[in-house]
């Protein structure tokens, strides 16, 4: 094998979305019957979804097979996602089991058979039918993503760190550990937070620069709000926790860009940051800015990537993009547990047990379920396929390993973690561009723009929040050191419009601790 770039690369980019697998987004990346350059066959090392019998039983008897979906809200409802609820769909359970029944390695071996099962029962009455989990994505559907995966490079074995919802998987991409809780409620049955040394932390004491860059309001960074070691940069001067927006300026100057750069989507709707588009599931009938799912999700990766592809310091940057969990969606691989992998370990011996809160008596010997990843950077070949197995603290090895970071002080997991410098093998840096399309989110008209903003305003009042942008809003409360009381009042917001005006008024109040620390 060709020696790899990665001691080329001067900053690293990740972006990181919400809630699909594998097989939702680019599991139809290869079909012959796709359009042009997507309509062939698979190469031999994809492994994808054409030309396989991929099918999950239903409640009521009949097999569904895997297919083809066009709608770009899909699946609606919300599927099932916390601990209990991964465990029925990778083992074909008809409903979610209790905690303290799958603590360990079950006797049963997976078979990724209780997704349909599942869905259904989580979502129950027509709200809930079946075939909606049972379908994938075109590149059609999702053009930046599967273009991206297609022109530089894919992972098609890159796991969650634990088989469950969004919050303890972040906290894998941050620190290696979730410190052995699994749900997104954590220690207090509110939220769950993590207090270890981050990667922020470890390039700090190392010399070396990073942003945590946030497509909503900064206080709502799921990075700010569960990471307790990293809260004190928050008041620092020097910017480490900015907008968006400000990526795109800095990725415009020569070594603009810091060394690590972490990106966050919008994780809800506001009228000043626009729609939701971590890609995350609709989990209501309102919605403020139409089909925002992963349209928009779409968006921010065809925008992050031409910031880097246009960027002066084009060859010198690593970008990835990576799905945190599989939100219940259906993947037909199933997770390596600690028989079959070295990477199913605990990363510190911890675990909670299922009578402690947020406890499910876990050891983090099995992975969580298959996510997409991208690696795109000028060392990366066209149709790269990496077929290692990779979870979510290969991302901290990739940072580590580049900038020769310390050692062993972001768990034994990340310790064992491959990084993906495999996908940097040319000796010259690519000069091409190849043909990203538009995504549909950034084609709509200035009719349908202005239709949007309009019914935006008018159903902001009614759209209700989901539970993790409520998990979302008590925690910026309780960063910004608000009494119990003031958090208890903050837990009864409960549409869109209150929760941007909140956050719009807990942003003023970070600003001001800046100012005031600073005096």
């Amino acid at each position: 094998m060709p020696a790899n770039q990665l001691g080329r690369i001067e900053h690293i980019v990740a972006l990181v979305l919400e809630n699909r697998s594998f097989d939702n987004l680019l599991g139809w990346l290869y079909d012959p019957a796709n359009q042009a350059p997507f309509n062939r066959t698979p190469p031999s090392n994809f492994e994808g979804c054409y030309g396989k019998n991929l099918s999950n039983p239903t409640p009521d008897g009949p097999s569904i097979a895997y297919a083809k979906g066009s709608d770009p809200t899909a699946p609606f409802p919300d599927p099932g996602e916390v601990f209990q609820d991964v465990y029925a769909q990778i083992y074909g359970q008809k409903e979610a089991v209790a905690a303290n029944k799958v603590t360990s390695l079950p006797p049963q071996t997976c078979n990724m058979q209780g997704f349909a099962y599942n869905y259904a029962w989580k979502n129950p009455g027509n709200a809930g039918n079946p075939a909606t989990i049972m379908k994938g994505f075109t590149p059609a559907v999702v053009p930046v993503l599967s273009s991206l995966a297609h022109y530089y490079g894919v992972c098609d074995h890159w796991f969650a760190s634990v088989p469950s919802q969004t919050l303890c998987n972040r906290s894998f991409l941050q620190a290696g550990t979730s410190s052995g809780y699994v749900n997104n409620d954590g220690n207090d049955g509110i939220l769950f937070i993590n207090n270890t040394p981050t990667i922020y932390n470890v390039l700090s004491d190392a010399g070396k620069s990073w942003k945590v860059y946030c497509g909503g309001w900064t206080i709502s960074s799921l990075v700010l709000l569960t990471q307790m070691q990293v809260w004190e940069f928050a008041l620092r001067s020097g910017g480490y926790f900015e907008h968006v927006s400000d990526f795109f300026a800095d990725a415009k100057k020569p070594g603009g860009l810091p060394a690590y750069s972490f990106i966050e989507p919008n994780y809800i709707d506001s009228v000043v940051h626009g729609p939701q588009n971590d890609m995350h599931p609709e989990s209501h009938e309102f919605q403020l800015y139409g089909r925002s799912n992963v349209e928009q999700g779409d968006k921010l990766a065809y925008d992050v990537y031409n910031a880097v592809r246009n960027s002066p310091d084009w060859d010198k940057i690593l970008l990835l993009i990576l799905f945190d969990e599989h939100g219940g969606n259906y993947d037909h691989v199933c997770p390596p547990t600690s028989k079959d992998c070295a990477l199913a370990i605990s990363p510190d011996g911890i675990v909670i047990p299922p009578e402690q809160p947020g406890g499910t008596g876990f050891a983090f010997d099995r992975l969580g379920v298959r996510v997409p990843a991208i690696v795109v950077s000028a060392y990366t070949a066209q149709e790269t396929i990496l077929n290692r197995t990779f979870d979510h603290t290969s991302l901290l090895s990739s940072v580590v390993n580049c900038f020769g970071l310390p050692a062993g002080r972001l768990g034994q997991r990340q310790a064992k973690a491959p990084d993906v410098s495999e996908a940097l093998t040319l000796a010259e840096p690519r000069q091409d561009r190849p043909a990203i399309p538009l995504p549909g989110a950034a084609t709509i008209g200035l009719g349908r723009r202005v239709a949007a903003l309009g019914a935006a305003i008018a159903h902001a009042q009614s759209k209700p929040i989901s539970d993790l942008q409520k998990k979302i809003l008590i925690g910026s409360a309780k960063r910004l050191g608000l009494t119990d009381e003031q958090q208890r009042q903050i837990a009864n917001t409960s549409t869109a419009l209150e929760a941007d005006a909140e956050l719009l008024k807990f942003e003023a109040q970070l600003a001001m601790k800046r100012v005031a620390k600073k005096l």
